[in-house]
């Protein structure tokens, strides 16, 4: 017999359901025709990767194409069972995760499994490091489908980059090796969606779908011929090719038992330009503005530390930075959110361990209040409390500055890092609406309270304890307009030294330091620094690896 394990009716989504009171196990055709009676808890990356593929079959099946077909689709009901069901019907072989020719989500024409079922870990995605967490990794027994097709899912988004044990035929191939393998888009930016307490999987789908015709020649994978072994280049063609990009080349093999016990694994798709298209094609991804002005992924942890809950909360008066908060914003202004539901922007990014990204250190989580959708729904006071936000990362900025500036002690910075305001910003946030001039008085509060218990922490001599006290405080009236970049500021501004020079590179402009954290850059920021100081072209730069010994540039 052919193995076989059909995603569209095979329980292996884990959600909770409203009516049987439990959790449960629900198929893809069960999650989306009873959305409105389900809930996705989205709290960890893993349940993240599900989200985002129950978004892409919406949308292939009936997403809505404009504003008015969007608004039908929130107050009715259900979503268009009907539409999903006929899709899913249409596509059910090619969602079959041991079809014989189009395996889901994976490169049929593979047949040497030269990896174990550990492959799929996402433990695995630490390397060396995932023995001191899961030391029986090794020794991982074969998997249910379910939860092999979850891993799978998981492995797609956030694989490594570095080398990879090339695929057979490839003629990139150099000693059964392939360079250059890059990390996928959603690893490369950070992810965002809204969501809610007490929301249904239908609300969050469609909260998280901004409405838009499917693009011409766009298609999710499964609607695809199984893609080639090769290694290749090319342009997203759309929402859905993005939403579920093949970059990596993966086969599962099922033992007798339909288990899945070995696993083939290479490297697949790449894009030409990853931050310039998520950022166009991407809803669930946010996005700040450097003071050069150029768009980077929203950074929502400290020193890769600590979340800082306020920062979500900066995108909502910044149209363009995340869209699926330009959405929420918009559909509560026409009325259509109860304008007592509060909102989360969930956020998340991936931390790796090195520069080449070739081992995951974590993948932080973050759910943000937003405050309710009445709140959202009023101009000023979304600006408020982004101000109360950026209030937070400039007293944040000023604290170290000061701190390095009186000291001349560089290492302090890291020991300033604002934390342990979880509860004080929802407070902050929840009350905004009722009484503005107070919610910002006690965010400041707790803002100073803990920026000085930072200082006191500090080996300081009693005078610079003193100046420090008084001076990192100094000119945060105005957070909104220190936010901006320096372009945006008012003519005649001082500013020291020139503007740092702009490169053209992977389709956008960066200035060096950007480009170092740009996911094609596979160098350290001083290693790109010299060669291009020693006349190297800059993209040549960024993406040569380091040689070691008297050859090395770097």
């Amino acid at each position: 017999m052919t193995a076989s394990f059909p995603l569209a009716s095979a329980p292996w989504i884990d959600v909770w359901d409203l009516d049987a009171v439990a959790a449960r196990r629900v198929s893809l055709h069960e999650a989306l025709t009873r959305a409105h009676r389900l809930h996705l808890h989205v709290d960890r990356s893993e349940s993240i990767v599900l989200l985002r593929l129950l978004a892409a079959v919406l949308d292939a099946a009936c997403g809505p194409r404009d504003t008015t077909e969007w608004d039908a689709a929130w107050t009715a009901p259900t979503l268009d069972a009907a539409a999903i069901s006929r899709y899913l019907e249409e596509h059910a072989d090619r969602l079959d995760l041991f079809h014989p020719v189009r395996p889901a989500w994976q490169c049929g024409l593979l047949t040497e499994y030269a990896r174990g079922p550990q492959a799929l870990h996402p433990g695995s995605l630490a390397g060396d490091a995932a023995a001191l967490f899961y030391p029986w990794l090794d020794e991982c027994p074969p998997l249910e489908p379910g939860q092999a097709a979850a891993w799978l899912l998981h492995l797609l988004a956030y694989d490594v980059a570095g080398i990879k044990r090339a695929a057979p035929g490839d003629p990139q191939a150099r000693g059964g090796k392939l360079y250059g393998s890059q990390i996928g888009p959603l690893a490369a930016v950070t992810h965002a969606h809204i969501t809610g307490p007490g929301l249904t999987l239908k609300a969050v789908l469609l909260l998280n779908l901004p409405p838009q015709p499917r693009a011409a020649g766009d298609a999710p994978v499964w609607e695809r011929d199984t893609p080639p072994v090769p290694v290749r280049t090319r342009a997203a063609a759309g929402r859905l090719d993005l939403l579920t990009w093949p970059g990596r080349r993966i086969r599962l093999h099922v033992n007798d038992e339909g288990l899945v016990d070995a696993v083939a694994h290479h490297d697949g798709d790449r894009l030409d330009d990853t931050w310039g298209t998520v950022r166009r094609l991407d809803p669930m991804t946010a996005w700040r503005v450097t003071n050069q002005g150029a768009q980077v992924p929203l950074t929502f942890m400290d020193d890769d530390t600590w979340p800082q809950p306020w920062r979500p909360a900066t995108l909502l008066d910044q149209p363009g930075a995340c869209r699926v908060v330009d959405h929420a914003v918009a559909a509560a202004e026409r009325g259509l959110l109860d304008a007592d539901v509060r909102l989360h922007l969930v956020v998340s990014s991936v931390l790796h361990s090195n520069r080449h990204r070739a081992n995951v250190s974590d993948i932080p989580v973050l759910a943000a209040p937003l405050g309710t959708a009445g709140l959202l729904a009023d101009p000023v006071t979304r600006e408020g409390v982004a101000d109360m936000g950026r209030y937070a990362d400039v007293i944040g900025s000023r604290l170290r500055k000061n701190a390095v500036r009186i000291t001349g002690r560089q290492q302090l910075a890291r020991r300033l890092v604002l934390a342990d305001l979880d509860t004080p910003w929802e407070t902050a946030v929840s009350g905004y609406s009722g009484n503005p001039a107070q919610a910002r008085a006690e965010w400041a509060d707790a803002v100073r309270e803990v920026a000085e218990r930072r200082i006191d922490d500090l080996p300081l001599r009693p005078m610079e304890r003193g100046r420090l006290l008084a001076q990192y405080r100094d000119r945060v009236d105005t957070p909104k307009s220190e936010a901006q970049p320096k372009s945006a500021q008012a003519a005649g501004g001082k500013r020291r030294g020139p503007a740092a020079r702009r490169y053209e590179v992977f389709g956008g402009e960066f200035t060096l330091s950007e480009l170092a954290r740009h996911p094609r850059c596979v160098v350290t920021y001083p290693t790109l620094r010299k060669r291009v100081d020693d006349g190297w072209d800059v993209e040549e730069a960024a993406t040569t690896a380091g040689r070691r010994g008297p050859a090395a540039s770097s």
